[in-house]
């Protein structure tokens, strides 16, 4: 599927602001899944200077810095690409990926870390031994019933503000964001001893639909097949619909635009408009 779509993102400051260094990550990947064929980013005011790099994360991004005083910063994007995946079970697994909590190498592990657990939500680890209980431990299973479970338990929440919702607090609700039920996935994975991490990126949608906003899904680690998404919000694995702008353990690390402004007493409005279209 080809996706091209123009991305503004525009902050208006109530009185003239000097702008810190800011770090955008709104380049698409190109990966196995994925192809960028054509990205653009426009800045206003014109930065001072610019440096493109990889983050820590393995993200392609844009590094800015200003001089002066403004009023206004306006970023925007415009992309082409291609996802590759219309099958998203086109693999062969690893006997490592046989069995929760997986099997893994001390090198794999120790590369997958931050992706594993480091504490947790009780309810989250509940959920975990239930559905790894009722699959026998097989992994591929267990995602699907746990994509299939928060799809039809958690009802999605489209909340504007910004921050997440703890885990338990999700699920006492039974109501979030995308990135509120993506959080649910990556924490009962980790539990589970899969690894799991958070991605931002575009879904295709309803083309006819005005109001576009990022996306947010989780991933899991498959011995034999990789990284491989799901999206618990639309209850189904994802394949060429989902492009991906980027992918970490922690959502703070796919946030697509990091940085501050000094000036005393200076308040920001945010404002943004995403247009996408695709094509077969």
């Amino acid at each position: 599927m080809i996706f091209r779509g123009e991305h503004e993102t525009r902050y208006r400051f109530s009185r003239p602001v000097f702008l810190e260094p800011h770090l955008v990550r709104l380049t698409p990947l190109c990966n196995a899944a994925q192809k960028l064929l054509f990205f653009e980013l426009e800045v206003s005011p014109w930065p001072a200077g610019r440096c493109d790099l990889i983050d820590a994360s393995g993200n392609p991004a844009v590094r800015l810095w200003f001089d002066d005083l403004h009023e206004e910063l306006v970023l925007h994007t415009r992309f082409e690409a291609r996802t590759l995946r219309r099958n998203p079970f086109d693999y062969l697994l690893d006997p490592d990926a046989a069995r929760l909590p997986l099997t893994l190498p001390p090198l794999t592990r120790q590369a997958l870390a931050p992706c594993l657990p480091d504490g947790g939500c009780p309810s989250c680890g509940g959920l975990a031994r239930e559905l790894a209980a009722d699959c026998d431990h097989d992994p591929v299973e267990f995602v699907r019933r746990l994509t299939d479970w928060l799809y039809a338990n958690v009802r999605v929440d489209i909340r504007e503000e910004p921050g997440l919702l703890p885990p338990q607090e999700t699920l006492r609700l039974r109501l979030g964001a995308c990135r509120d039920v993506t959080m649910v996935f990556m924490e009962v994975c980790r539990q589970a001893g899969l690894p799991a991490r958070y991605v931002s990126g575009y879904q295709s949608g309803d083309p006819d639909q005005d109001r576009r906003d990022l996306h947010a899904w989780p991933e899991a680690y498959l011995p034999g097949a990789g990284w491989r998404g799901y999206d618990p919000t639309l209850g189904l694995a994802t394949a060429d619909g989902h492009l991906a702008v980027s992918a970490a353990c922690h959502p703070d690390l796919c946030a697509p635009l990091v940085g501050t402004f000094r000036g005393a007493g200076a308040t920001a409005e945010l404002s943004h408009h995403i247009h996408l279209e695709t094509e077969e």
